[in-house]
C-alpha cells in the first residue's frame, strides 16, 4: 500500500519526480492533496536538503512548487479504469480559461493515479466564507466562478463539475477565483466504483441538487448551478442554505426557500433563489449568470441589440481618445471632456458580447475589442487572436462558425481556418503581443509564443515545418512562463524543446 507520509519523511521523490513538502488537504473523500517540489525544475537535485525545515519562499528558489492530488489506495484502478482516467485527462487538458485551474500532468504510480496542478498559495474560497460583504467583491466572485462554469458547460460534450463548493474554488496569484477538480474522477475505476460514489456523496451533500437524489438521475449543468447557488449563499451568510442535507430538503418540500439577511443586495438574493429553484428547468444557465454579473443585475433587463450598444461604446471610447489628441496642450480651447471607458471595463463589455450566441453581438464585441487592440491593450490583442487562431476549444470554434470562417474538420490541421488570411491575422496579433513586451501580461505572452511555436512544429496545411522558428518561440514561451509562474505553458514549452533537442 502506498504511504505518502513515508515518502515525505524519507526524502524519496514520489514517482521519481516530486519531493513531498506537506499535506494541503487530507479531508477529501477520495484523495489527499500535497504540496511538492518538482525535481525536474531543480538545477542541482543532490543539493536539496530537508524540505520540512525550509520555508516556502526558500523552496521556491530551488524550483517549481506544485500541488499533487493523490487518490487513495481505495480508488486504485484496473486496466479499463486506467484508460478511462487517461481519456478524461485528455479532455480536460485542452480546457483553457482564466477561471479554471486544470491539471498539468497525470500519471499512475504503484497502481494509484495522481494529478499535478498549479499551486495556489492564496488558498481556496473556504477562507472567505461569511466574509464577503462588499458588492464589488460579491459580483467578482459571481462573475469569476460562473464564467469558468459556463466555459465547461459550453464544451462539446459539456463537462459537468458535480462538486462545486468553496473548497474547489481557488484564488490564483492574480486574485481570480478559479474552479479546480473538474473533469477527472477516480470513480471511473473498476472494482471500487460503488465505494467511491458513496464516499464522495457523503462529503458534498450540502451542495447536491434535489434531482441528484432520485435513483438513476444524472448530473447536469443545472445541478452545477444549484450547487453554485448553495455555495454563493454560504459565502455571503456563513452557512449552507439547507444544512448538511442539501437538496434532499427540497425533495420532500420543493417550495422550501432559504431566508437571507437584508444586507445582501436584492439582485444577488434573486439570483440565489433562482439558482436554488427545485425545478432544474427554471434555473439560469451559468452563461446567463456570467452576463448578469457583468451587468451587476439579476435578472438582466432588456436592452437594445448588442450591435447598437457596441457601436455606442466604441464611439465613446474613440471620442475620448480623439478629443484628448486634438486638444492636447491647447489652453485656449475649453471643451467638455467626453466620458471615457477604462480598458478593463471595455474589455469585459466586449467579452460579454463576444460570448453571446448571435453574430450581431459577436461583431459588436469584436469592434470594441479591435479598438482596444489598436490601443495596444494586450488582453484584447490576445482575445482577437484567440478568435481567429488555431484553437480547438468550443468558444473559438463557435465564434468562427458565427463569422462564417471555415475550419478543417479532421487530420493534422483539424480546427485550423482553411483560409490562410485568418491564420495570418492570428499570427500577426500574436507577434504584436511579443513585440510589445508587456511584462504585466507575461502569462498571455507565454501563450502567444507557444501558439506561434505550434504553427511551425505541428504539421498543417498553412505553414511549413520550421524547427528553428519553433525553437525560438518555445524559448520565448518558456521565459515568459517562468516570469508569470505559468506552470502549464512552462511544461509544454520544456516538452517541446526536448522534442526538438534544444536546451
Amino acid at each position: 500500500m502506498l504511504d505518502i507520509e513515508l515518502y515525505a519523511a524519507s526524502g524519496k521523490a514520489f514517482d521519481g519526480h516530486y519531493r513531498m513538502i506537506r499535506p494541503l488537504s487530507t479531508s477529501g473523500g477520495t484523495a489527499d492533496v500535497w504540496l511538492a517540489l518538482d525535481m525536474n525544475t531543480v538545477a542541482d537535485a543532490a543539493s536539496v536538503g530537508d524540505l520540512s525545515k525550509m520555508t516556502d519562499e526558500q523552496i521556491d528558489q530551488l524550483g517549481l512548487i506544485v500541488a499533487i492530488k493523490v487518490y487513495r489506495p481505495l480508488n486504485a484502478l484496473d486496466i479499463e479504469g486506467e484508460q478511462h482516467f487517461r481519456d478524461e485527462y485528455m479532455i480536460v487538458f485542452n480546457c483553457h480559461h482564466t477561471n479554471l485551474i486544470h491539471p498539468t500532468h497525470f500519471s499512475i504510480f504503484k497502481e494509484i493515479p495522481y494529478l499535478v496542478l498549479p499551486y495556489c498559495k492564496n488558498g481556496s474560497a473556504e477562507r472567505l466564507i461569511g466574509k464577503i460583504g462588499d458588492p464589488d467583491d460579491t459580483w467578482k466572485f459571481i462573475g469569476d466562478v460562473s464564467s469558468g462554469l459556463a466555459y465547461l458547460h459550453a464544451l462539446t460534450p459539456p463537462i459537468i463539475h458535480q462538486d462545486i463548493k468553496p473548497g474547489n474554488v481557488l484564488i490564483d496569484d492574480n486574485q481570480y477565483y478559479s474552479i479546480t477538480d473538474f473533469g477527472i474522477s477516480a470513480k471511473s475505476g473498476g472494482t471500487h466504483g460503488d465505494t467511491f460514489e458513496e464516499e464522495e456523496r457523503s462529503g458534498t451533500m450540502a451542495y447536491m441538487a434535489p434531482e441528484r437524489y432520485h435513483e438513476g438521475a444524472e448530473s447536469s449543468p443545472a445541478s452545477d448551478v444549484w450547487a453554485f447557488g448553495a455555495m454563493l449563499y454560504e459565502m455571503l451568510t456563513g452557512n449552507v442554505p439547507f444544512g448538511e442535507e442539501g437538496g434532499w430538503v427540497q425533495v420532500e418540500k420543493p417550495d422550501t426557500v432559504p431566508a437571507m439577511p437584508e444586507s445582501i443586495p436584492a439582485d444577488v438574493q434573486r439570483l440565489i433563489l433562482a439558482c436554488l429553484d427545485a425545478d432544474p428547468a427554471k434555473r439560469p444557465t451559468a452563461e446567463y449568470i456570467s452576463r448578469a454579473a457583468a451587468a451587476r443585475q439579476y435578472p438582466l433587463k432588456p436592452k437594445k441589440t448588442g450591435l447598437i450598444i457596441g457601436i455606442i461604446a466604441l464611439c465613446a471610447l474613440l471620442l475620448g481618445v480623439g478629443a484628448a489628441f486634438l486638444f492636447k496642450g491647447d489652453p485656449e480651447v475649453k471643451i467638455l471632456e467626453a466620458p471615457r471607458i477604462a480598458p478593463e471595463v471595455a474589455y469585459e463589455q466586449a467579452i460579454t458580447r463576444m460570448n453571446m450566441n448571435d453574430v450581431d453581438s459577436l461583431q459588436a464585441g469584436m469592434a470594441l475589442m479591435d479598438s482596444l487592440s489598436g490601443a495596444n491593450y494586450v488582453p484584447a490583442i490576445y482575445e482577437m487572436a484567440h478568435t481567429y487562431g488555431w484553437y480547438s476549444d468550443s468558444i473559438s470554434v463557435k465564434r468562427k462558425a458565427l463569422l462564417g470562417i471555415d475550419i478543417y474538420q479532421d487530420g493534422d490541421s483539424k480546427f485550423l481556418p482553411k483560409n490562410e488570411k485568418w491564420t495570418g491575422i492570428a499570427v500577426g496579433l500574436f507577434s504584436k503581443m511579443l513585440d510589445l513586451k508587456d511584462s504585466t501580461q507575461a502569462s498571455l505572452n507565454a501563450e502567444a509564443a507557444y501558439r506561434l511555436a505550434c504553427y511551425y512544429e505541428v504539421p498543417n496545411k498553412i505553414y511549413q515545418r520550421n524547427e528553428e522558428k519553433s525553437r525560438k518561440f518555445l524559448i520565448m514561451a518558456r521565459d515568459w512562463a517562468q516570469l508569470a509562474g505559468n506552470s502549464v505553458i512552462l511544461e509544454r514549452a520544456n516538452n517541446g524543446l526536448q522534442r526538438l533537442g534544444a536546451k
